[in-house]
């Protein structure tokens, strides 16, 4: 007989989740970022040999570029890794930075080496002689440290994003569940986390990339949409109704409509507040 998952299991399996579907839509975007990259380099290159008249065969921009868009695809599993292992986020960047320093190193050597051996490998065979390259191998690996230390730095930024919006995605939905279970809203203010019961809601207005709610007596100001807000209380069975632009309200609350006599409305709340209603929202509002 199977014993059902824990609550926490289930949480710890979902996150899980988040994580690999944030690890794997970064890769695909890394893939695919490099894939423009290496149409982009291999055309310029082209470009450059045709305007120095140069007797280069037209393939070698194709296989030059190739083979160092595959050495980094190579290194592309351990960046990933290291970004998800150790990611340089507030309070942990500090003690991670040491470790990715090093990974920027180890990921620059296996790039250089794996560029250098499939150009020394397949030169000869493909082009009648060996591949050579201007100054020293430091000089080389250099020169080639510094590209593959900004492309290591974009692809941890490239993580860091992924796995955000994976996370912004998991807490909406935890949100949407409790609502529909709990009755409860989920407001994110500053650093704090509020669940506050659903038929408290009176009102709240859009403030720029924030919403100031009133529950009860007390108003909050979260990081959210309006059209957030109204979705999670709608979950809630709670009749939030958009009246303006800039507010939503609970109809259940609304006591009097007062037109302007310019089509708008001002409504008056159980609570005696006072708010602007819109006529693009007015026969939304006056709905049974």
């Amino acid at each position: 007989m199977t014993t059902p998952a824990s609550p926490l299991n289930r949480e710890h399996a979902i996150e899980r989740k988040a994580e690999r579907v944030g690890i794997r839509n970064a890769a695909l975007v890394c893939i695919g970022t490099l894939l423009v990259v290496y149409v982009i380099n291999a055309l310029s290159l082209g470009n450059e040999i045709e305007w120095n008249h140069g007797s280069e065969p037209a393939s070698l921009p194709w296989v030059q570029e190739g083979t160092a868009i595959l050495a980094i695809l190579a290194g592309l599993p351990l960046i990933l890794w290291l970004g998800q292992r150790f990611p340089l986020e507030p309070g942990r960047w500090r003690a991670n930075l040491a470790i990715h320093s090093a990974g920027v190193l180890v990921y620059a050597l296996i790039q250089v080496n794996l560029m250098m051996t499939l150009r020394f490998g397949i030169w000869e065979g493909i082009y009648g002689h060996a591949y050579s390259y201007n100054g020293s191998a430091l000089e080389m690996f250099i020169y080639e440290f510094r590209k593959q230390a900004a492309t290591y730095l974009g692809f941890q930024l490239i993580l860091a994003a992924s796995l955000g919006i994976e996370q912004l995605r998991l807490e909406a939905a935890a949100a949407r569940s409790d609502a529909r279970t709990s009755h409860r809203i989920t407001l994110r203010c500053g650093g704090r986390v509020m669940r506050l019961p659903a038929g408290e809601f009176t009102s709240a207005q859009a403030a720029g990339n924030y919403v100031e709610a009133r529950f009860g007596t007390d108003l909050h100001l979260a990081r959210m949409t309006l059209t957030d807000l109204e979705k999670l209380l709608v979950e809630a069975g709670i009749d939030a109704r958009r009246v303006h632009r800039s507010w939503l309200i609970n109809h259940a609350c609304l006591t009097q409509i007062v037109p302007t006599g310019e089509g708008d409305v001002t409504l008056t709340l159980a609570d005696g507040q006072s708010v602007p209603g819109s006529r693009r929202y007015r026969e939304r509002l006056e709905a049974a």
